[in-house]
């Protein structure tokens, strides 16, 4: 049985009703379907469809000219988008069965994007999206089953992707813990992607202008970064099982990359301290078990750290300026 609701405006006045011009459009296909519009506002506009049995979903919208877009297909599906401000944008798709997705925008010009699909007898993906500030952008894209992602973006200009697909993976992306600010985060980007088993990721971008990407490929590896003040680079990759990456940047524009092939290996990176800025950082590990660490605490320092084989240990440490590093190890 399908049942198709069109409502116009938010209230039950007709005068109203004309004069705020909200639209709501909702498709039900299946059984057991359970959903809320609330609209307060001008020119808001929601469409939601659901199809197969007992998906739920709460859209709320306040403020001015927002678009919601809802697709569950499936089977105990549940979202939640709520949108207060103006022109932002959600748009969700859920594929399978007992998926969660939430939507929190708060401002204006923000667009938050959610793909959830499961594998083949999968289920119970968990994304989430919050953003509060102007123009910010996330995309989660998830494939598999239990994976858990979540974008939270305070500031304005920052945007966040993430790529999931497997099982009991973990990404998260932290742009900003207030709007103003040091705290804040202003026109940064980051990326994850993962691919496997129980991976965990993890950003987190205070400042301006940070870019960040994560690649984990495998299972049980771990990968993080943070950024404070501004226009810090950092770029981890990891292919193997096993492995760990962080990296801490703090003050401005240091450059940080880490490439780890194998199993159990770990790559540490610190570019802190005060007057740390404009240091240069490269660890590249082909093998098992390798360990580098290595810390900048000044300005233009530079290092390079290359293991290839089992068992190597690197430890480089850099005070002050000018200083450069060239490390080779390999059995």
């Amino acid at each position: 049985m399908k049942k198709t609701i069109i409502l116009l405006g938010s209230v039950l006045f007709a005068t109203a009703a004309s004069a705020q011009s909200n639209e709501s459009i909702v498709s039900q296909t299946g059984d057991n379907h359970e959903i809320t519009v609330t609209q307060t506002g001008q020119t808001n506009f929601s469409t939601a469809d659901q199809q197969v049995d007992g998906n739920e979903a709460e859209i709320t919208q306040e403020g001015l000219t927002n678009q919601s877009y809802l697709l569950q297909v499936g089977i105990e599906n549940s979202t939640t988008v709520d949108q207060n401000g103006s022109f932002n944008i959600s748009d969700v798709f859920q594929n399978g069965q007992e998926n969660v997705a939430m939507v929190d925008q708060v401002g204006s010009s923000n667009t938050g994007v959610i793909y959830q699909v499961n594998d083949a007898g999968g289920s119970s993906n968990n994304s989430s999206i919050i953003q509060e500030g102007n123009s910010n952008y996330a995309y989660s894209d998830i494939f598999g089953r239990e994976n858990e992602t979540t974008i939270t973006q305070w500031g304005n200009g920052n945007t966040g992707y993430q790529f999931v697909e497997g099982a009991g993976n973990m990404a998260t992306i932290t742009q900003g813990e207030a709007l103003t600010g040091f705290a804040s985060s202003q026109s940064s980007f980051a990326q994850q992607e993962q691919y496997g088993i129980d991976n965990t990721s993890t950003i987190t971008q205070r400042g301006q202008g940070q870019f960040a990407i994560q690649y984990s490929e495998g299972n049980d590896n771990e990968v993080t970064a943070y950024q404070g003040n501004d226009g810090n680079f950092s770029r981890q990759v990891q292919i193997g099982n096993g492995n760990v990456a962080n990296t801490q940047q703090y003050f401005s524009t240091n450059q940080s990359l880490q490439e780890q092939i194998g199993n159990d290996n770990t790559a540490i990176t610190r570019q802190t301290g005060p007057g740390a800025g404009f240091n240069f950082s490269t660890v590249a590990q082909s093998g098992n078990e390798n360990y580098a660490l290595t810390s900048q605490n000044g300005d233009t320092n530079g290092s390079a750290v290359t293991q290839l084989g089992l068992d190597h240990s690197s430890v480089v440490t850099q005070l002050g300026a000018g200083n450069a590093s060239d490390v080779l190890q390999q059995n």
